[in-house]
């Protein structure tokens, strides 16, 4: 009875599938087109580009050295593997250097150790839209 009631749900899995099945993964796109969005235009008829910003999510796993000496002690102070994020602006027409935008920030040299003691573990973003008349302080 057991292998009798396999064969069964056997043949009817066969008869259900599909005769000329596929897969529904999508195709793999590599053309990069940068993610330029306009919000609407400025009371002068100008577009207003949308405002980019990442928000990178990161650790410093040893010592940074600092850009400046005088800047040193404050970036010792940062906490070291703890999860930190900072907020930058992106520019969608490029390729973000993320270990170069948090070693910029944190005011570090652009060197291997320091790239070497910052693991970037997430980003997110956003896209904002400008309201033309707040920015004129209205």
């Amino acid at each position: 009875m057991k292998s009798t009631r396999h064969s069964a749900l056997a043949l009817l899995a066969l008869a259900c599938a599909p005769l000329g099945s596929h897969a529904d993964v999508p195709p793999v796109d590599s053309i990069g087109v940068p993610a330029v969005v306009i919000c609407r235009n400025d009371p002068n008829g100008n577009p207003m580009p949308a405002i980019h910003m990442d928000k990178v999510i990161f650790r410093i796993t040893g010592p940074l050295q600092a850009a400046l000496a005088a800047d040193q002690p404050a970036l010792d102070a940062v906490p070291v593997n703890s999860r930190l994020d900072i907020k930058v602006l992106d520019n969608p027409r490029t390729v973000a250097d993320l270990k170069g935008k948090v070693l910029t920030f944190l005011h570090a040299v652009d060197n291997p150790a320091n790239r070497n003691a910052i693991v970037i573990d997430d980003v997110d973003y956003a896209v904002v839209c400008r309201n033309p008349s707040n920015a004129a302080g209205n």
